[in-house]
């Protein structure tokens, strides 16, 4: 095998879809002992459609909550959700949230942000789901927002979605000038400007062509806007199949089959090494591995360390 890896190495999603909390915790803590970089959790309240099992009636944790008990039961990984919709709460309540987790983790957190995609959860639940330039709109407002009170004393602000006034939020967060601001966005002329004008780490979930040319469009928005390209972990995101039981099959089949398999790492050692090798080479600082099945997440964890770390 190449053992070409990146920069930061690897970190893990937790889908938590069917998990409940003691396998939650014990595959955060087996990602720490393994040497992962960090563990994310969704930002979901009901079990979305495109894990190896897609029922929506999983049990499914609270990410937000969830991390809060993660940050006591781990000592060294970085903890974050991958991402947080900002359709869900207003991003000065997201800001104190965040600030208070980064202190429950030592200074350990990360905020991820993003728009939202699965309309279900919001019309079951009652939530406005605007169209995606509404919700782009108010993402970029969101994300001055939660800089500003991880930043300012008291701040003002007055926008299309969002109005503070003389807003007070403390304590600020360990991590100065905050937790890393991690923005998930595959938006060519939106999303990835997002990305170069507010991120410190990029993150996407594509095949590695596509990935590839997102980020040579994101080295474009940061010329544009006067940022160095560099000064932006990029990271993707792959679910990751050890092995291919009458679930994965049907997830597979549902991408396309053969000519989808460049979505997940998926096969044997030398197909996975290459996928790997592929992101490397494109300029992945960071690979998160997502793990959905129901069973058996910690021996793929323990098993991805000891045949690709």
């Amino acid at each position: 095998m190449s053992k070409i890896r990146p920069r930061l190495g690897f970190g893990v999603q937790v889908a938590c879809a069917a998990m409940h909390w003691p396998e939650v915790r014990d595959l955060a803590q087996a990602a720490e002992d393994l040497g992962y970089h960090s563990v994310w959790l969704p930002d979901h309240y009901v079990a979305t459609p495109d894990g190896a099992d897609p029922d929506p009636h999983l049990p499914l944790l609270d990410g937000w909550t969830t991390m809060g008990a993660l940050a006591q039961a781990t000592s060294r990984i970085r903890i974050g959700p991958l991402v947080a919709s900002n359709t869900f709460r207003h991003p000065a309540i997201l800001a104190k949230m965040a600030a208070s987790l980064d202190h429950l983790s030592g200074g350990r957190f990360e905020l991820g942000m993003g728009i939202g995609w699965f309309d279900f959860e919001h019309t079951s639940f009652g939530i406005p789901f605007p169209p995606t330039p509404e919700r782009l709109r108010a993402l970029e407002e969101a994300l001055k927002v939660v800089r500003a009170l991880w930043t300012e004393r008291e701040v003002t602000f007055e926008g299309r979605h969002y109005t503070l006034a003389g807003a007070i939020s403390e304590p600020k967060p360990l991590q100065r000038p905050g937790p890393p601001l991690v923005i998930a966005s595959s938006g060519e002329k939106v999303g990835l400007r997002l990305v170069a004008q507010h991120a410190d780490h990029w993150n996407t979930y594509r095949p590695v062509e596509e990935w590839s040319r997102h980020s040579r469009i994101l080295d474009e928005h940061c010329a544009r806007v006067g940022r160095d390209p560099g000064s932006i972990v990029r990271s993707a995101m792959l679910p990751l199949y050890l092995k291919v039981d009458e679930a994965v099959q049907k997830k597979l089949d549902a991408w396309g089959g053969e000519a989808g398999r460049g979505w997940f790492l998926v096969g044997d050692d030398a197909e996975i090494d290459q996928r790997l090798a592929s992101f490397v080479a494109a300029g992945a600082d960071l690979i998160i591995v997502q793990v959905d099945a129901a069973r058996d997440n910690a021996a793929t964890l323990r098993a991805f360390a000891e045949r690709f770390f």
